[in-house]
């Protein structure tokens, strides 16, 4: 028996006792939806990045023969919040470029974003290139839910297209959408599919149901291997907790500014409409006391529309 194979043998027996030990009644904490965790998992193990892969571009994964993270980041260390980008950007096979990303809560300008992201990664090549060199690029964004609620579907692909005559103008460019909010309305004939065992896997709730899926693929249980061994890594445990803090306050902030948007909107459109009413009593003579008494304004702001008019 080789070094290698016995290497191979070893890892496997770790791998399976790993899964062993699981408690599948816990919760997992931090799942594949954080990403953070869903960065260092696929970071960390190649074979289940090509499994992902495989599944969400239907490419065999023996046709994989290469996917190189162009934009590691080093496990563990803190990371800036406000900037730090966790989509991870492969080179596949030497010839495509791919930006998965996991897009933890809601983003209003997911669409134009997304674009700028893969148009910007179409036309990252070295000067001196012919543009028939450019390297065809697809950004992928798995979601909590579609950025366009009206064309939402479990698995959407878009593409550079003549609306008329359905003609693609190009094939280097596309954009992909994973919805897990359409996981349950997935037919049932459609349901045995890598894609959909992968979804399942972002959405478990419980090791229970992570491990269920483990058993569908090798690639898969990889990527659950790997998920239980760096959930049990304090510095890696600590970044997802502070991504989702983060997560949290952006939400929590936005909402603020949304009410505080309607509150003053409220505020303007009851000065315009006390404005009007002032506006048409003032034409008809009313003295300016009892306009102020019916609007519910001072005399004198009443006094500064008119000397404005």
């Amino acid at each position: 028996m080789t070094v290698e194979k016995e290497s191979k043998e070893l890892r496997q027996k770790q791998e399976n006792e790993i899964l062993r030990e699981i408690n599948g009644e816990e919760e997992v904490e931090y799942g594949l939806i954080n990403d953070y965790m869903f960065r260092a998992v696929f970071q960390t193990s190649e074979e289940a990045l090509k499994g992902l892969l495989s599944a969400l571009l239907y490419i065999p994964e023996e046709e994989i023969l290469s996917c190189v993270i162009c934009n590691p980041i080093i496990l563990g260390d803190a990371i800036d919040e406000k900037t730090c980008i966790l989509d991870i950007r492969v080179l596949l096979n030497g010839n495509k470029q791919i930006n998965l990303e996991m897009q933890m809560g809601s983003v209003e300008n997911w669409t134009d974003r997304s674009v700028f992201y893969l148009c910007r990664m179409f036309t990252d090549m070295k000067k001196g290139l012919d543009y028939t060199q450019t390297k065809p690029s697809i950004h992928i964004g798995i979601m909590m839910k579609s950025p366009v609620p009206e064309d939402a579907a479990f698995y959407n692909e878009y593409a550079l297209k003549n609306r008329r005559t359905g003609y693609e103008f190009t094939g280097k460019i596309a954009l992909h959408v994973l919805d897990l909010s359409c996981l349950e309305q997935v037919p049932e004939e459609e349901r045995n599919s890598p894609l959909y065992y992968w979804a399942c896997v972002f959405k478990a709730k419980t090791w229970k149901e992570v491990l269920a899926m483990a058993e569908q693929s090798e690639s898969i249980k990889q990527a659950v291997v790997t998920l239980r061994e760096l959930s049990e890594d304090e510095k890696i445990r600590l970044q997802c907790e502070a991504r989702e803090r983060y997560q949290m306050d952006w939400q929590s902030s936005m909402r603020t500014s949304l009410e505080k948007g309607r509150i003053e909107g409220r505020k303007e459109g009851e000065v315009q409409k006390a404005h009007d009413v002032a506006e048409a009593l003032l034409e008809e003579g009313m003295e300016i006391e009892k306009i102020a008494k019916i609007v519910g304004m001072e005399v004198n702001v009443i006094r500064e529309w008119i000397t404005e008019k």
